[in-house]
């Protein structure tokens, strides 16, 4: 029988952001697009059970290619994948806006369980003023706020959004925030860059709600910056009220002026009056993840401009990237195959570049020019944790307990107990193990040493080679904001 060794001794962990080829601190996410059918569900007249299972499959192949977070569309045109208090359910879901799904389920409750089952946090991402994308497509349910508030609405050819200038507006959607906020076990609320229309820029169809609520600004163009920033001031006031560590985050689009990164392209800080620089400055998110959707050389918009000014930002706040895999990967792209891949490569050798999130969620599933195996094979072959948001929570949790080491007829067993809370009063929400051939080489920031990260709440671990001479295993406990305590040393002699 071999002699087995607990060490008397813990090993510290640092947080290291060093950008290597594997970091072991990595946003690493995937959008699933629900409008229009984008990546789910397959077909709004799908069985419940079809749906479900489709989207098991999808989250498998997401968890597959390495991706530790998704972002998982609940909210495309004030409608819900959600039972809302507030908004009918999605055209997108049934086919019909207000019909419930049948037999019963809740999409974004199965989605939150699934995920969590696989090691992913699940941010609820919201559209938050489109109200109809096309209303030539469906006759919306007459609980929908277009029907119920037309005065609450502008229209911009076959579009209808929001106005963000009504007071009542920001009240409804900060209703819609809180209900999903309260009600579900989300880790992040996330929004994207659909604020004032894309085309045609909006002229004159607001000019009533500035004259009655300009909040004493002069400049229209200021006043409608002010309003996105207002809503999304209150957004993370709420979400930081309630529950404190759930994320709030933002991808705008990849450009705000062009002068800033000497760019040719849309300006999205004049014509959709986003201000993202305002949300970094303000503190008013967590991270930022701009979608800079295009190639490294790109005439107007090249992504090697633009990655490199964005790292510039003096924030502490995160910064990922949102990447246009669905295009780049495409079985008929005809750029560089290697584009994903230098991309990342480029993203990675900026130390304030924490991540990548890739539009969208089918090029993963569905290994789009083999853009699943590549990550899994390659770029995301090592297990990595979201990066720490200290000033959301710094306290790591405690250390396993009573950690040992039995040999059973299914080979050894690594065995512990859950510690107490640590003094912020969290648990450890899951557990890594490490495995190292000498004392010396022991490095707990070096990801390819990871061999397991441990979801289960029943605490153990097979499968540990007994052929192994002069092994080390290191156990810590890793908490819901993926802070990572001390490490307990187990040696195979």
């Amino acid at each position: 029988m071999k002699k087995i060794v607990l060490l008397l001794f813990i090993i510290l962990v640092g947080n290291t952001f060093s950008q290597n080829q594997n970091p072991k601190r990595e946003l690493r996410g995937a959008w699933i697009a629900t409008v229009v059918n984008i990546d789910w569900p397959l077909g709004k007249e799908n069985s419940t059970e079809i749906q479900k299972q489709n989207l098991i499959n999808q989250l498998d192949s997401l968890a597959a290619a390495g991706m530790n977070a998704v972002f998982f569309q609940v909210r495309t045109e004030c409608d819900a994948f959600y039972k809302s208090n507030f908004e009918p359910w999605s055209h997108w879901l049934t086919g019909e806006q207000g019909k419930a799904p049948s037999p019963f389920y809740d999409p974004l409750q199965f989605a939150i369980e699934e995920s969590h089952k696989r090691g992913m946090e699940l941010h609820a991402w919201f559209n938050p003023y489109r109200a109809v994308r096309d209303t030539a497509l469906y006759s919306p349910d007459e609980n929908h706020v277009s029907v119920k508030h037309p005065e609450w609405i502008i229209t911009s050819l076959k579009f209808k959004m929001l106005d963000p200038g009504l007071p009542e507006v920001r009240k409804h959607v900060l209703n819609v925030m809180d209900d999903v906020l309260v009600n579900y076990d989300i880790d992040g609320i996330h929004f994207d860059d659909y604020f004032y229309p894309y085309g045609p820029k909006i002229s004159n169809e607001d000019s009533l709600t500035f004259y009655n609520h300009s909040r004493g600004i002069t400049n229209i163009d200021d006043w409608r910056r002010d309003n996105i920033n207002l809503l999304m001031k209150e957004i993370y006031e709420i979400v930081k009220a309630k529950k404190a560590h759930v994320k709030f985050g933002i991808s705008p689009f990849g450009i705000v002026r062009n002068e800033y990164a000497n760019t040719n392209g849309f300006n999205s800080f004049d014509i959709i009056y986003c201000d993202p620089l305002n949300w970094l400055d303000n503190k008013i998110v967590d991270y930022i993840t701009p979608q800079v959707y295009w190639e490294i050389g790109h005439e107007k918009a090249d992504y090697a401009k633009l990655v490199p000014w964005w790292s510039t930002i003096k924030t502490d706040r995160h910064l990922y990237i949102g990447q246009y895999s669905s295009r780049m990967a495409a079985p008929d792209y005809k750029g560089k195959k290697s584009e994903l891949g230098d991309q990342i490569r480029l993203n990675r050798s900026y130390p304030n570049v924490l991540g990548s999130v890739y539009f969208s969620a089918k090029s993963i599933t569905r290994n789009w020019s083999g853009l699943a195996d590549s990550m899994k094979n390659d770029w995301y072959k090592n297990i990595a944790l979201p990066p720490t948001m200290e000033w959301i929570d710094s306290t790591p949790p405690i250390k396993p307990e009573n950690v040992h080491i039995v040999e059973t007829k299914s080979g050894l067993l690594i065995d512990w107990n859950m510690p107490d809370a640590a003094t912020d009063d969290d648990f450890p929400n899951y557990y890594l193990i490490y495995k190292f051939n000498s004392k010396e080489e022991i490095d707990l920031n070096k990801s390819e040493h990871i061999v397991s990260k441990v979801l289960s709440k029943k605490t153990s671990y097979f499968n540990l080679n007994e052929n192994d001479k002069n092994v080390f295993y290191v156990i810590t406990s890793v908490d819901r904001l993926h802070n990572e305590s001390s490490g307990v040393i187990l040696q195979i002699d």
